[in-house]
């Protein structure tokens, strides 16, 4: 039966933007990395790459199973099929759910980091303005993706585009200055053993886990759009799988680079917002604006409704 989706809307490029561009790497780093710190101290690095190994390895099974089954519904449709309606149901409303409770965590990001933008202390702590503004960020969100996915795959294409630069300029930036001696006191240079996870004990292994694989979440939106996309059952696939390596790459060289500049204790002491936390030091103003945007436009889009 036919879904009403438009086929072959989008291409392979677009594909691996969106899954890039649905995981937030800016914001995830931001709100993740402090709290990995404060579990493995300068193992941050290597605990992002154990991380990536599960998702790598779920991301090949979805290739498979949509190139076998290339459903829009993916683990809801393909659940269903495999082991019955009652896990087909509980795997389709799992996504259902963490996606309304993330979204409405999103839009409070989004409200805070509007104000934050343009320097309004008293807005940013008022509770009722940061969810107003959350609330106009969704519903321009959610008029983006009705008009259609060209529309929301163009517009990420963009965001994505400004983001990923962001987060390179600022890794140089700070390396630059690691080695050059102009950062804080504190800085230290990077070391291959940050990116060594057999220097870790299981538990550590296991805190870290917790809190880095969800840094991974959101690339799965490129099979959500499987069916509109050019070559559907081969192209979302491979963008699922190209999506992990690119946020593989982002989350260790950002990571080595917050680490080096302002080490591990300093992160800690600002686990909510790391990021915001050196962007002034590393930019200097009004460059240190670039981060907050960069984290701002980086929130999770909403997904194309399938």
């Amino acid at each position: 039966e036919d879904k009403g989706l438009k086929k072959n809307a989008i291409g392979f490029v677009s594909s691996v933007v969106i899954g890039v561009a649905s995981t937030a790497p800016g914001y995830s780093l931001a709100a993740t990395l402090g709290f990995v710190a404060a579990a493995v101290g300068t193992q941050s690095p290597a605990i992002l790459l154990i991380s990536f190994v599960p998702m790598f390895l779920v991301a090949s099974g979805y290739y498979y199973m949509n190139k076998a089954d290339p459903d829009c519904g993916t683990s809801f449709s393909w659940v269903t099929k495999a082991m019955g309606p009652q896990l087909g149901w509980m795997a389709g409303w799992a996504i259902v759910v963490a996606d309304v409770v993330v979204m409405a965590n999103l839009a409070q990001i989004a409200g805070l980091y509007s104000f934050e933008l343009f320097g309004w202390t008293a807005a940013a702590e008022s509770t009722v303005a940061v969810t107003a503004v959350g609330v106009a960020w969704i519903v321009l969100m959610t008029a983006i993706v009705v008009r259609g996915i060209e529309l929301s795959a163009r517009t990420q294409v963009g965001l994505l585009a400004a983001e990923i630069f962001t987060l390179a300029l600022f890794a140089i930036v700070a390396l630059v200055k690691v080695y050059g001696g102009s950062a804080p006191a504190g800085s230290i240079h990077p070391s291959l053993s940050w990116i060594n996870p057999f220097s870790l004990s299981p538990s550590e292994i296991s805190a870290g886990m917790l809190l880095a694989v969800f840094i991974y979440w959101g690339w799965d939106s490129t099979a959500t759009v499987n069916e509109e996309t050019e070559d559907p059952t081969e192209a979302p696939g491979k963008a699922t799988v190209i999506s992990t390596l690119i946020l593989l790459a982002i989350y260790i060289v950002v990571a080595v680079a917050a680490q080096a500049y302002d080490d591990v204790e300093a992160l800690v002491n600002n686990q909510e917002d790391v990021l915001s936390s050196l962007d002034t030091a590393v930019f200097g103003s009004p460059l240190d604006k670039l981060l907050i945007i960069a984290v701002q436009i980086g929130r999770p889009h909403v997904r194309t409704p399938v």
